[in-house]
């Protein structure tokens, strides 16, 4: 008797595999978009820590108004990449949690087919005895019949 398993959904199962490895290879790929993005904040908050200071430190001597009208429009400058920074951190942290959703869902319907797969295979193995069970008791059957047969 052969024993080869073959699980009816088996390319549903595939793809399912194939989709939720692109799930999760999206998420690596928008996590680090977002690290970076937040890193990239770090510094510009940082850059306008250091050019306010900088401000602080001209007012505090000597008054030269261009100067002062230059580190302020610079400071808005700042002001309004960090902004537009915090736009994007937060646009892409909206991405991986929806990501996050899609591969846990695609995880998820990945996980149900494998528990079927394991079902069926389960039935399968049960069946695959009873019929080795069978042909052993015809078998067994057949012996004992041929021994009385030429024993009588």
């Amino acid at each position: 008797m052969s024993l080869s398993f073959q699980f009816s959904l088996q390319k549903i199962l595939d793809l399912r595999s194939r989709l939720e490895q692109e799930a999760g290879a999206e998420l690596s790929r928008l996590k680090s978009l977002e690290a970076e993005a937040e890193e990239k904040l770090a510094l510009q908050r940082q850059q306008r820590k250091v050019e306010l200071d900088t401000w602080r430190n001209k007012i505090q001597g000597q008054l030269d108004l261009s100067e002062l009208d230059a580190c302020h429009r610079w400071l808005e400058k700042l002001d309004d990449a960090i902004a537009r920074q915090q736009a994007i951190v937060e646009e892409l942290r909206l991405a991986v949690e929806r990501q996050t959703e899609e591969f846990l869902a695609a995880r998820q319907k990945r996980k149900v087919l494998e528990r079927l797969r394991e079902h069926e295979y389960t039935r399968f193995w049960q069946e695959f005895l009873r019929k080795e069970q069978r042909e052993l008791d015809d078998l067994a059957a057949t012996r004992y019949v041929q021994r009385e047969a030429s024993s009588s």
